[in-house]
């Protein structure tokens, strides 16, 4: 099969093109971090309609879009793509669901803890991240003004396109470097790990990035048009259980403390995607149920396996520091 892949080089698109190894990879890419497939286009994926006729001459089977950012950006390449490929697939997130917008305390609502599957509801709130004025240019996120994928799914699932529904993913090169935090804190030997009551019970679905990129692959190869598919491990954990799995993986012997209400403001998961005002009480799980039934979807690498390798190349990376002022003082005064 011939797969023409928009966005192979990144942190899940390189094991895209790993994951997808025996079929025709090409990728269209701009070229800042190093084409991964032997067969990559150059170009801006703003000026993709210049490059229409190249790449409709490719006779590709499947386009895979790996960052459609909102309905614009989608748009912006859907004229093009479905000229190219008679079938599409296009990555999108478990942030389109409802529980996400009330975790970000964005939607009112009593706190939701079953399993969203395909059909849960989505957020009504549009752009999530906006907060009352713009971020400034100059500050690396700013480009979270403008993510939402809900207006993104709907432009490719009215093309007849295969979604990929992520959860939060986790491995050697996150650009969130979602482990680091705790990870810092374990190397400089902190006895504990504080979280609030809330946080320390919330449940979040992730997935290993080698895994989700298995995923991705399937749906590629084998997803209905039309069809959404969530991914993510069959099992999720509270965030005391997550912290406490690194912690196996280093050694450490230090304790995941519940802080009081009142250390609210520093005592929170370490997500830094998530803003001051996210409500913990409210779980992100995603039900992987019909990827496996539907496509015979099934993990490569184990959990555990995958926390060790990214826990590895962490501390192999370096952490970042950590400013204790406001723990060190709380642990004084307890």
């Amino acid at each position: 099969m011939r797969v023409l892949i928009l966005g192979g080089t990144g942190f899940i698109g390189a094991r895209v093109v790993h994951a997808l190894r025996g079929h025709d990879v090409w990728t269209y890419e701009r070229g800042q971090t190093g084409g991964v497939s032997p067969t990559t286009l150059r170009g801006d994926r703003a000026e993709i309609a210049r490059h229409r006729d190249r790449l409709e001459r490719l006779g590709v089977d499947v386009a895979l879009d790996m960052m459609p950012r909102n309905g614009a950006d989608a748009r912006g390449v859907l004229d093009v793509l479905r000229s190219v490929a008679p079938r599409l697939v296009a990555v999108s997130s478990g942030s389109v669901y409802r529980v996400f917008g009330r975790l970000l305390g964005r939607e009112a609502g009593p706190p939701e803890h079953t399993l969203c599957d395909e059909q849960a509801p989505l957020r009504t709130c549009l752009f999530p991240y906006r907060g009352a004025s713009p971020r400034p240019a100059s500050d690396p996120r700013c480009w979270l003004d403008d993510y939402d994928k809900i207006p993104a799914e709907e432009a490719y699932l009215a093309a007849g396109a295969s979604v990929v529904r992520l959860p939060m993913v986790y491995g050697p090169g996150d650009p969130d470097r979602r482990l680091a935090g705790y990870l810092r804190r374990m190397v400089d030997g902190r006895r504990a790990i504080w979280l609030h009551a809330a946080g320390a019970a919330w449940m979040n679905s992730r997935s290993y990035v080698e895994n989700v990129a298995e995923a991705i692959a399937c749906v590629v190869l084998r997803g209905a048009p039309g069809r959404v598919y969530n991914v993510a491990e069959p099992e999720d954990c509270s965030e005391r259980v997550w912290i406490e799995r690194i912690a196996r993986v280093v050694g450490w012997g230090g304790e995941v403390a519940v802080a009081p209400a009142s250390e609210q403001a520093w005592a929170r998961p370490a997500i830094e995607e998530l803003p001051p005002e996210a409500r913990f009480e409210h779980h992100v799980r995603l039900d992987s149920g019909r990827i496996r039934r539907e496509l015979g979807f099934i993990e490569p690498v184990t959990a555990p396996e995958g926390l060790e390798r990214t826990v590895h190349a962490e501390l192999r990376a370096g952490l970042p520091s950590v400013d204790y002022t406001r723990e060190d003082d709380f642990e004084r005064r307890a």
